[in-house]
C-alpha cells in the first residue's frame, strides 16, 4: 500500500530539523512578547501601590486603549509573511515597497486608531464610572493619544525586523524597553530625586518614552545591516506602495474584526460572571491573568510559523509550507502542555500565590482545570488562525469566530452559568467548547488550503 508523501515527512527527519528551526526562531520571540508582557505587569504591580483608586482608572484606561488598538494587531499580523517571502528571494524592489506601505499603513492606523481613541475619551461618561476614577482615567488616554505615533511605528518596525529573521536583536531591544520603561515608572510614578509625582500618568508618558527609543533602535538595524543593504538601493513607485497598503488593510480589517469578536465575547463573559457574584469574579480574573501570561509563548510561536511560511512561499513549495504549518502547530501544542499540566497538577497551589481567600481559591482551582484543558485548545487555535493568515485567509476565520463563540459557546456558557447553576464554570466551558470548535475548523481549513494549492 503506498504510503502518502505526507506521512513520510511527518515520520522522517525533516520534519525534525524543520521544529528545530522553528523552535530557535519562536524562542528569542517569545522572550520578546514575555517582556511586553512584564512592561504590562510592572505598571500594574506599581499602581497598585497608588491604591484602588489608580488600579481602577488603569485598568478601565486598558480596555478603551485596547479596543482603540484592534486594528493595529489585526493589520501588522499580515506584515511578516510578505517580508519574510521578499526577503528569502532577495527581492530589494519588494521589499522596499513592504516597507514603504508598512510605513504609510502606520500613518493610516495613526489617524484611525487615534480618532477611535478620542471618541472613547469624548464618550468617557457614557461608562457611568467613579467621578475620580473617571477623572483619572481620561487624563492618562489623553497623554496616550499623543504616545500612539510612536506606539503604532514600532508595532510595525518589530513586525519588518522580526520577518528579517533578526529575533534576537528585538529581543534584546525589547528588555532594553522593559528596563527604561520599569526604571521611569519608578522615578515618575512616585516623585523620586525631587522628580514630579505623575502617578498613573507617568505609564502613560514613559509607554511612549521607551517605545520612541525603541522605534529608534530598530530602525538603526533595517538601515545599518550590512546584510540588508540589497534593498536600500532599490526603488518603488508611490502606485507600487499604496498598492501593497491597500492590501495590507483589506487582510488587515478582517483579521481585526476575528481579534475584536474573541475579544467581545471574553468581555461579555468577565460581565456575567461579574453579575454572579465578586467571589466568582476574582476567581475569575486571577485564571484569565494566568492564561495571558501563558498565551504570550503561543505568540511568539505563531510568529514564527508565520516567518517560516513565508519563507516556504519564496519557493512556491507546497510541501514546505506544510512542513512549517506542522512544526508551528507540534511546537505549540509541546510547549503549551507545561502549563496545562500544571493548571491540571496543582490548581490550588497556583491560586494560593494570588490570594489567600479560600473560596476564591475554591472557585478559581475549579476554573483552573478548565484553563488546563483550555490551554491545549487555545494553542492549536491561535497558531492555526496565524497560518491561515499567512495564507492571506482572513474571511472566513472570522466567519467561523463569530460561529463558535457567538452562537455557541457564549449562549451554552451563559445557560450553564445562569439556568444550570454552573456559575464562572460554565462560562469557562463555553470558552473551551469555542476554542475547540475554532482549533478543529481552523487547522482543518490550513490543511485544505495547502492541498489545494497549485504548486510543487
Amino acid at each position: 500500500m503506498p504510503v502518502s508523501p505526507f506521512l513520510r515527512l511527518w515520520r522522517g527527519p525533516v520534519l525534525r530539523a524543520e521544529l528545530l528551526k522553528t523552535f530557535w526562531l519562536a524562542l528569542p520571540l517569545m522572550l520578546g512578547q514575555l517582556s511586553s508582557m512584564l512592561m504590562g505587569l510592572a505598571g500594574t504591580l506599581m499602581t497598585g501601590r497608588l491604591g484602588e483608586t489608580a488600579l481602577a482608572a488603569s485598568g478601565i484606561a486598558g480596555v478603551i486603549y485596547a479596543i482603540s488598538m484592534l486594528l493595529v494587531w489585526g493589520s501588522i499580523r499580515m506584515i511578516p509573511t510578505p517580508v519574510a517571502k521578499a526577503h528569502e528571494l532577495r527581492d530589494g524592489e519588494k521589499v522596499r515597497t513592504l516597507l514603504g506601505a508598512g510605513l504609510l499603513l502606520a500613518l493610516i492606523l495613526v489617524i484611525v486608531c487615534g480618532s477611535l481613541l478620542r471618541l472613547g475619551i469624548q464618550y468617557f461618561d457614557l461608562l457611568r464610572q467613579d467621578p475620580e476614577v473617571g477623572r483619572m482615567a481620561v487624563d492618562y488616554l489623553k497623554i496616550i493619544i499623543y504616545c500612539m505615533p510612536v506606539l503604532i511605528l514600532f508595532a510595525v518596525l518589530v513586525n519588518f525586523v522580526d520577518a528579517f529573521s533578526y529575533v534576537r536583536l528585538t529581543m534584546y531591544v525589547s528588555f532594553f524597553g522593559l528596563a527604561l520603561d520599569v526604571t521611569l515608572n519608578w522615578l515618575f510614578m512616585f516623585g523620586h530625586f525631587g522628580l514630579p509625582r505623575m502617578g498613573i500618568n507617568a505609564i502613560a508618558m514613559n509607554t511612549g518614552i521607551s517605545h520612541a527609543v525603541m522605534a529608534t533602535v530598530l530602525a538603526g538595524i533595517l538601515w545599518r545591516k550590512n546584510e540588508l543593504q540589497y534593498f536600500h538601493t532599490a526603488r518603488t513607485t508611490f502606485r507600487a506602495v499604496w498598492a501593497q497598503t491597500r492590501l495590507f488593510i483589506r487582510y488587515g480589517v478582517p483579521s481585526a474584526l476575528q481579534i475584536l469578536v474573541e475579544f467581545a465575547a471574553f468581555g461579555a463573559g468577565t460581565v456575567i460572571i461579574g453579575q454572579i457574584s465578586k467571589t466568582e469574579q476574582a476567581a475569575h480574573q486571577i485564571a484569565l491573568n494566568l492564561i495571558s501570561v501563558t498565551y504570550v509563548t503561543i505568540m511568539g510561536i505563531s510568529t514564527a510559523g508565520m516567518i517560516r511560511i513565508g519563507q516556504a512561499l519564496a519557493y512556491n513549495s507546497r510541501v514546505r509550507i506544510w512542513l512549517a504549518g506542522v512544526a508551528t502547530l507540534t511546537l505549540a501544542m509541546l510547549i503549551i502542555t507545561v502549563p496545562a499540566v500544571l493548571f491540571l497538577s496543582v490548581p490550588r497551589g497556583i491560586m494560593w500565590l494570588y490570594i489567600d481567600d479560600p473560596k476564591v481559591i475554591g472557585i478559581g482551582a475549579t476554573l483552573l482545570i478548565f484553563a488546563g484543558l483550555f490551554q491545549l485548545a487555545d494553542a492549536a487555535q491561535a497558531s492555526s488562525i496565524s497560518l491561515l493568515r499567512a495564507l492571506n485567509d482572513v474571511l472566513a476565520p472570522s466567519a467561523i469566530s463569530f460561529v463558535a463563540f457567538w452562537l455557541i459557546g457564549l449562549p451554552l456558557g451563559y445557560w450553564l452559568a445562569v439556568y444550570q447553576g454552573w456559575n464562572a464554570k460554565g462560562i469557562w466551558m463555553g470558552y473551551l467548547v469555542a476554542l475547540i470548535l475554532q482549533a478543529l475548523a481552523f487547522a482543518g481549513r490550513f490543511f485544505k488550503l495547502v492541498q489545494q494549492r497549485n504548486i510543487a
